[in-house]
């Protein structure tokens, strides 16, 4: 981050001209981004009374299984419903038996190596995106914030957010650490959470120590559901996501 603190600097002074005006509502300027989420997340590190010459501790059966989970938030403090991207075919046995009992709150795509590609981020636009800036007032503007992952980039996909009346705008590479909001203030206390309800529900299983089954897709889209909940709930998270110092995106979050 300080190799392109200048950049990111730069930046910031170039969108905060961008994020006011007359044809902007803060309810309408968004930030997406991609954040995985493992089905195991056990502590690196144990803890227990000195002089213990044996601590058992509980683990699943995979620990490098996982998700990816497209948050997507708003400069006033709303929180959009999440896409959660699981491995699997795309029209396979998981899309069309499983889906259906999930949590509503949540949309659900397959990809092959469980990650957001064109397809996934036009299926975002269309059933995420579009429904939500179909309510902005005529005169605002949606503004549309990613990073620089290729699949944000395709002509294809920017096309088809643009053809809903929305702004793109692109934080430079290296920059997201400083810059975007779901990176800066979002993440982490949205991990914390999903990690406290997997925690919940390891102590729930019978096993007092070893290896217990891995969760379910079923159990990590219920995680994902209920922390986003919580979330929405505390506003003030996502609304401090955009007030990160001399990097917030608008003049007045300033201190």
């Amino acid at each position: 981050p300080t190799e392109v603190a200048g950049e990111a600097a730069d930046y910031m002074v170039y969108m905060r001209r961008i994020v006011e005006g007359s044809s902007r509502d803060r309810r309408f300027i968004l930030n997406m981004d991609q954040t995985p989420v493992y089905f195991e997340m056990s502590a690196k590190r144990t803890l227990d009374v000195i002089g213990k010459k044996t601590i058992h501790i509980r683990t699943t059966a995979d620990d490098t299984k996982r998700a990816t989970v497209a948050v997507t938030i708003a400069a006033d403090g709303t929180l959009l419903p999440s896409m959660i991207v699981f491995k699997g075919a795309p029209k396979g046995r998981i899309a069309k038996m499983e889906f259906a009992s999930y949590p509503t709150t949540n949309h659900y795509r397959c990809q092959e190596n469980a990650w957001m590609d064109e397809a996934v981020m036009v299926a975002w636009v269309d059933e995420v995106l579009a429904p939500y800036v179909a309510t902005a007032p005529e005169h605002v503007v949606p503004l549309l914030i990613l990073d620089s992952y290729r699949c944000h980039m395709m002509g294809s996909v920017v096309q088809r957010i643009q053809e809903l009346g929305v702004e793109v705008q692109h934080i430079p590479g290296g920059c997201t650490s400083l810059c975007q909001p779901v990176d800066v203030g979002f993440n982490k206390p949205f991990k914390d959470r999903v990690r406290r309800a997997w925690h919940n529900w390891l102590l729930a299983d019978a096993v007092i120590h070893g290896t217990t089954r891995s969760p379910t897709r079923l159990d990590v889209a219920t995680w994902v559901a209920n922390t986003m909940e919580e979330m929405k709930r505390e506003g003030g998270i996502i609304r401090n996501a955009w007030k990160k110092s001399e990097y917030a995106w608008f003049v007045d979050a300033k201190e």
